[in-house]
């Protein structure tokens, strides 16, 4: 739920309040409708505590579990309704679309709507929402709506487009990543968006420039979208160079180690990738956690420690079944662990899950 926390955003919920009543009626109307379902009078700590209850059973996959304790959180708010609570209804409508009830999600975002007219993330969740369910139309309303509310955010501009694209409407995204440049700014974040959009609109030359000046003014992150650029741009010596200044500050997360990784593992330096990717597979959100033990386990084949492959393809087999080839890998090391006599593996066509091409 990486995305939900940096922004309170990505999926969330929808429905119609009615007018004239007061906050207080509102929200326990809701409570009553099931949308922020329960009830109880207990203090402000019992509330944190099912919330905190909610957030462990998110961290470990257990979506119903987290919906039942958010959903008792909101019921021991008893009608009052403040910041925590429209927190927890992010948190929930989150779950809730973890759990693959979309339309659930879309309904808790609507609450959130129904209370606070002008909630731009919740309409920017929704929207995202409504994609996953089809409805175009009204995603593109409510991305038009959240921009209204909220005009000055570079990320939610980007973030509009990244799902527009997604779901192969990348003309209609562009529009709004154009839209972004009216923002202006002088600060280091601002020129590193903007090098963030030139980038996403292929105009590289405009990237650098924006992307080098906000280095300049001490953006660490700008340092990461560099490295993105040049590796798109097939140059890897700058790109290793900007993911190197971007790690080193840190503020490493998974993404760039992974990257950083595969650099290594194009110039056949398997010793090298493995640090990376064992740095990388130590930090608690690991988005590409799978592609990163993938290719954990072909640098530990090519350093020769079958015995720590073995144990990783182990676990990775449980985890992501639906990997054939990973199926196959862990037959060739089984047999291996087993004495039976297997050909060395062939060099790798690719490093890692992308298909980057072997120097």
């Amino acid at each position: 739920m990486k995305e939900m926390e940096n922004r309170k955003s990505r999926d969330r919920k929808r429905k119609r309040g009615q007018a004239g009543r007061s906050a207080a009626g509102i929200l326990a109307a809701l409570l009553l409708m099931g949308l922020c379902a329960g009830c109880g009078n207990q203090k402000q700590e019992d509330i944190l505590s099912y919330r905190q209850v909610g957030l462990e059973c998110m961290k470990n996959g257990d979506y119903d579990g987290a919906i039942a304790a958010f959903d008792g959180a909101l019921g021991n708010s008893k009608g009052r309704i403040g910041q925590i609570q429209i927190d927890i209804c992010y948190y929930k409508a989150a779950a809730q679309q973890a759990s693959g009830d979309i339309q659930g999600a879309i309904d808790t975002c609507s609450a959130l709507i129904d209370y606070r007219k002008k909630e731009a993330d919740a309409y920017y969740m929704r929207g995202c929402l409504l994609l996953l369910n089809g409805d175009s139309a009204g995603a593109k309303e409510d991305f038009a709506s959240a921009v209204k509310y909220k005009q000055n955010d570079y990320e939610l501009y980007i973030g509009i487009y990244e799902h527009l694209a997604a779901a192969g409407l990348e003309e209609d995204g562009k529009k709004y990543l154009n839209d972004a440049f009216s923002i202006r700014g002088d600060q280091a974040e601002d020129f590193a968006s903007r090098g963030k959009i030139y980038f996403l609109l292929g105009e590289n030359g405009n990237a650098i420039s924006e992307l080098n000046t906000a280095v300049e003014k001490g953006s660490v992150e700008a340092n990461l979208t560099l490295a993105q650029l040049y590796e798109a741009m097939g140059d890897s010596q700058m790109a290793e160079s900007c993911y190197q200044t971007y790690t080193a500050s840190g503020e490493a997360d998974s993404a760039a180690l992974g990257a950083l990784a595969r650099i290594e593992m194009d110039k056949m330096n398997f010793s090298g990738a493995l640090t990376y990717l064992t740095q990388g597979l130590s930090l608690e959100e690991a988005e590409n956690r799978r592609e990163m033990m993938h290719d954990q386990i072909i640098c530990m084949e090519y350093t020769g420690d079958f015995a720590g492959a073995w144990a990783v393809v182990q676990e990775y087999v449980q985890l992501y079944p639906d990997d054939l080839d990973a199926q196959r890998e862990y037959v060739f090391l089984k047999n291996r662990q087993d004495g039976v006599s297997v050909p060395q593996p062939a060099e790798p066509e690719t490093a890692g899950t992308e298909g980057t091409e072997t120097q």
